[in-house]
């Protein structure tokens, strides 16, 4: 139990007293692409003077950006909470050239400490604090790493507070930085303070080929220009068919091949015609038809039957008269040439199934034959292999007559063993 009495402990607000500052100044660190707003109650800091200031990560080095501003336009939210300590001097700016070439000594030593222990990251940078307190290891990596033994190694060599920083791709990419595609610097490395999320939906909006390849920036991820005309693209766009749409224009059907928002057109196509037409008429004259396939091209089609619109498919549609080509023509092939060879053809395909089919009839009819009794051909066969198994008949009745159906020499050669005994 706590006793109020002598309880010593400063309550939490007065632990951590709201310092108010009377100026805010924007400044920015070396490799650092935005600017922060520090506090300070002096007004004599001008752009390009290097001060000294507090951040999370300890005491570091940085140029003013901006004039000083008073605090009194910010809303309680928005005000500074890390202070600028002093306007940096002589010895300061020494400190900061000699961390720098710490920080590359330190750089090499960690690179061959993690080609040692084999690990699976890509060390981009390594920056000392300006008191030496810290040292910021900045790597890249696929997966998560494990590095308490590169941490034990490092301490050892170092002699100083050691923290590892893990980025993603993007974030790479704006600390190396680059020339894109565009022929200019990177967006994220020149201007861009934060990354913004970037989806394929936003490359649909703007009707571009979705090739991951051209698609993509230096990072490998989508590019972040691709969000800069969503909005314009979606207020365009909007209310139009989606790319390969089945449309009606003009009572004809059509299917949507392509559009071009910035040149105004929009190209429809069937099977006989096509149309480019203006971004405002495929919006008001056109009727949006699902569940309707427009037909392939061909030679001829037919177009007796009226009520079915152009470039729709009639499955009841009459099979076309047989026409010649030129090429056909003048191989001394005409229609009626044609014609002929498609109606043997025909037949010639009926004489065939009628052959495949006739075994399966017999097979059918005997099987029915065998469940009435048996087939009368099969059973005068048996009859007559019992017949020859039998002895022949013998008889001395002059009114029987014996008929066999051996053969002459056969008999022959009976009589002969018959005399002999």
């Amino acid at each position: 139990m706590i006793n109020r009495e002598t309880d010593t402990r400063v309550p939490r607000a007065a632990e951590q007293p709201s310092v108010h500052y009377d100026y805010s100044v924007s400044v920015r660190f070396r490799n650092s692409g935005r600017s922060y707003s520090f506090g300070t109650s002096r007004n004599d800091l001008k752009p390009g003077d290097k001060v000294v200031v507090e951040t999370s990560q300890g005491m570091e080095l940085g140029e003013v950006q901006g004039g000083c501003t008073s605090t009194s336009i910010y809303p309680s939210s928005r005000m500074p909470s890390k202070p600028i300590l002093r306007k940096a001097d002589a010895n300061d700016l020494q400190d900061y050239e000699d961390n720098l070439r710490a920080g590359k000594e330190a750089f090499r030593i960690c690179e061959q400490e993690i080609r040692d222990l084999d690990l699976s990251m890509h060390l981009l940078s390594a920056e000392y604090m300006l008191d030496r307190s810290k040292i910021l290891f900045v790597y890249q990596a696929e997966q998560r790493v494990d590095f308490r033994e590169l941490l034990k190694r490092l301490g050892s060599r170092l002699h100083c507070r050691i923290e590892l920083r893990q980025i993603g791709e993007r974030d790479k990419a704006k600390m190396i930085g680059g020339i894109g595609m565009c022929g200019m610097e990177c967006c994220c490395a020149r201007f861009k303070t934060k990354t913004d999320v970037i989806s394929i939906n936003m490359a649909k909006n703007q009707l571009l080929a979705l090739n991951t390849e051209k698609l993509s920036g230096m990072c490998g991820k989508l590019m972040c220009c691709l969000k800069y005309e969503d909005a314009n693209y979606k207020e365009i766009t909007a209310g139009l068919p989606k790319m390969g749409a089945h449309v009606e224009y003009q009572g004809v059907m059509y299917r949507v091949t392509s559009m071009n928002v910035m040149t105004n057109e929009a190209r429809l196509e069937n099977s006989e015609s096509y149309q480019v037409i203006t971004i405002d008429e495929l919006r008001e004259n056109t009727v949006v038809r699902k569940g309707i396939a427009v037909g392939r091209k061909s030679r001829e089609r037919n177009q007796k039957q009226t009520h079915i619109a152009p470039g729709v498919r009639d499955v009841k549609e009459p099979r076309a008269a047989f026409s010649a080509s030129d090429s056909e023509k003048s191989r001394g092939i005409s229609a009626e040439s044609k014609d002929t060879s498609h109606q043997k053809e025909a037949e010639l395909r009926n004489l065939r199934n009628e052959r495949r089919s006739k075994p399966q009839k017999e097979a059918a009819s005997a099987s029915s034959g065998s469940r009435r009794g048996g087939n009368s051909s099969s059973g005068g066969n048996r009859q007559r292999r019992e017949n020859r198994r039998r002895p022949e008949p013998q008889t001395n009745n002059p009114n029987v007559t014996v008929r066999s159906f051996k053969s002459s020499k056969k008999k022959a050669e009976e009589a002969a063993r018959g005399s002999e005994k």
